[in-house]
């Protein structure tokens, strides 16, 4: 069964089907009354006949959320090829063998889950504004981040499994350019519409309370953040969808930031579902880098202690100092090469029950900014831009203003403008953590810092993308065999199409 299939099934959870609709017709036909009140006593208010666009929104959100920023997918994948993690018991991604069951489970979940309730949200919004623009922005960061990750895929034809006379079954892949070029209008679209929109979605939004300058805002801060990753495929392109982004308001301070607020309970947040130490998963088996942890100690960082939890070694000496406070795992060794408690567990703070999942931050808006002007797209200034993004992420992290002020007078941190590309790159990879999938795209644009996989990896380089799921590959095989073509490959050393040497 393809993944639009299982939308379609999915579907069926949002109303009732026509088999059960054509039976309640000839009930009311049987009983030889057209009375409209003796036809709503048959109608069940507490089961209604089909979900509302706010309830879509805000069970698309969730769902997007809890598979985009988990252990098993983000954590589990792109945050050990960038380094910002290491797996200490099932190494097999560290190893550069991730399991074909967690691609495919991530790839079939996206769209049979979210892009699903996305995309009938925007269809039942009609003319509401309020609400299909949010949706429409964040059906496109969903789109972005799968795109990122797996180069061409289904786009046009997506979510089509129960469109009736016009249902596709074997979707074809669009190309990432194509998928790109789609984003970019929907985001302009979508900001466009916000100018006059009311909020239509208060309680429902987990993001920002269905506020529309917040949600304008959010789209023309991921049109920078789709632009930049044309900085080598498409330069031209980069630059003006840059300025054109900047042209509408963009987010100004940390007030802005994008994220899923979880309430707890039985919606907590995954990463709590995941570790066991915090009460709510069963897991405790990964832990930071060694290469991240080494690489902030070596430049005093001061958000390492809000990045990462003291060592269960450190907690457990006899004396003081018997066992380094923070240190990191070694990446792509053999499982349980190491003791648990000799490495540092991410912070508590990311993982609570009610930690909130990030989508866009104000840091990140600032660096492109930074790189924008850095490459003379824009006129801003490069060195204040990238001081601003480094002071807001440290903020974020409430890093103390006497901490900050120390460490951006670090030799090796105050910005040179010949270096200037490689500093932001590499302050980049530092803030974006526990956004793990945005510090994967970023390094594959970049390549800073420079990285090299563990020694008993399969292959002697970081991979590149994920490959296409196993179930796709075999009930979509002609379309999954054309955009294999188009790509030169579509294995975990071949590149999308913006990831350019």
């Amino acid at each position: 069964m393809s993944h639009l299939t299982r939308a379609s099934i999915t579907m069926r959870t949002h109303r009732l089907s026509r088999g059960a609709v054509a039976a309640a017709l000839l009930v009311a036909s049987a009983a030889g009354c057209n009375s409209d009140s003796l036809t709503d006593l048959n109608r069940n208010p507490n089961a209604p006949t089909q979900v509302q666009p706010e309830q879509l929104f805000t069970n698309g959100v969730s769902n997007a959320m809890l598979n985009l920023r988990g252990s098993s997918f983000e954590h589990g994948l792109g945050a050990l090829w960038i380094q910002h993690y290491a797996e200490v018991q099932y190494p097999e991604a560290d190893l550069n063998r991730p399991r074909a069951a967690t691609i495919e489970g991530l790839w079939n979940t996206l769209y049979s889950g979210p892009l699903e309730d996305l995309t009938a949200a925007i269809n039942r919004g009609g003319t509401r504004t309020g609400i299909t623009a949010p949706a429409l922005i964040m059906r496109s960061m969903v789109y972005q981040e799968m795109t990122d990750l797996w180069g061409d895929i289904p786009y046009t034809d997506a979510n089509r499994g129960d469109a009736g006379a016009d249902a596709v079954l074997s979707p074809r892949y669009d190309t990432q350019k194509v998928v790109y070029d789609s984003l970019f209008a929907a985001l302009a679209t979508a900001a466009t519409q916000l100018k006059t929109a009311s909020n239509e979605y208060h309680g429902a939004d987990p993001v920002y309370g269905g506020d529309p300058l917040k949600w304008q805002k959010l789209a023309n801060s991921l049109r920078l953040r789709l632009a930049m990753r044309l900085s080598k495929v498409d330069p031209a392109r980069a630059k003006s969808e840059i300025v054109a982004a900047l042209a509408g308001p963009v987010f100004t301070s940390n007030a802005d930031n994008a994220s899923m607020s979880w309430p707890g309970g039985v919606n907590p947040n995954p990463l709590y579902l995941n570790w066991k130490d915090l009460g709510g998963g069963t897991r405790d088996d990964q832990r930071l880098s060694v290469r991240f942890v080494d690489t902030l100690l070596a430049t005093n960082d001061p958000r390492l202690p809000r990045y990462a939890q003291p060592t269960g070694a450190s907690q457990a000496c006899a004396t003081p100092g018997c066992f380094p406070e923070f240190a990191g795992a070694p990446n792509g060794v053999s499982a349980n090469s190491i003791p648990l408690p000799n490495a540092s567990r991410p912070t508590e703070s990311i993982r609570e029950a009610t930690s909130p999942s990030d989508i866009m931050r104000y840091d990140e808006v600032l660096f492109i900014r930074a790189e924008a002007a850095a490459r003379g797209w824009t006129g801003e200034d490069a060195a204040a831009l990238y001081v601003q993004a480094i002071t807001a992420s440290m903020q974020r992290w409430g890093v103390s203003t006497a901490d900050i002020a120390a460490y951006l007078s670090r030799a090796d941190v105050v910005y040179s403008p010949a270096r200037g590309l490689e500093q932001i790159a590499y302050q980049k990879w530092v803030s974006l953590f526990n956004e793990e999938n945005e510090a994967y795209a970023e390094w594959r644009r970049t390549g800073v810092p420079t990285l090299t996989p563990g020694p008993k990896a399969a292959f002697a380089s970081v991979p590149r993308r994920l490959s296409y799921a196993g179930l796709e590959s075999s009930l979509n095989s002609k379309n999954v065999a054309a955009a294999t073509t188009s790509q030169g490959g579509s294995g975990l050393t071949n590149r999308v199409w913006w990831d350019k040497p």
